[in-house]
């Protein structure tokens, strides 16, 4: 039998991934290394669960509350200048 490539993503569940990070005691923001509060706190506060993809794997990263206001408000003016071009 032979391993199938397919194309298709899988549905990220964030819940489920902060529980299972959570329970290890070592996830960190990708950003800004701040350290991964318990689940029921990050889930509180914020914390996001995102998909990067490479062209060898998949990976997922943490990013905290603070960094997804800078990355948000990165987006914005961007989007801003580009209009202006």
């Amino acid at each position: 039998m032979s391993v199938a490539k397919t194309s298709e993503r899988i549905a990220l569940d964030v819940h489920d991934a902060l529980h299972a990070i959570c329970s290890t005691g070592k996830g960190r923001c990708w950003y800004c290394d701040r350290r991964l509060p318990r689940v029921q706190e990050a889930l509180r506060a914020g914390w996001d669960v995102q998909r990067v993809e490479g062209k060898r794997v998949a990976s997922i990263i943490l990013v905290c509350p603070r960094c997804q206001r800078s990355l948000e408000d990165m987006e914005v003016s961007s989007r801003a200048i580009a209009a202006r071009l």
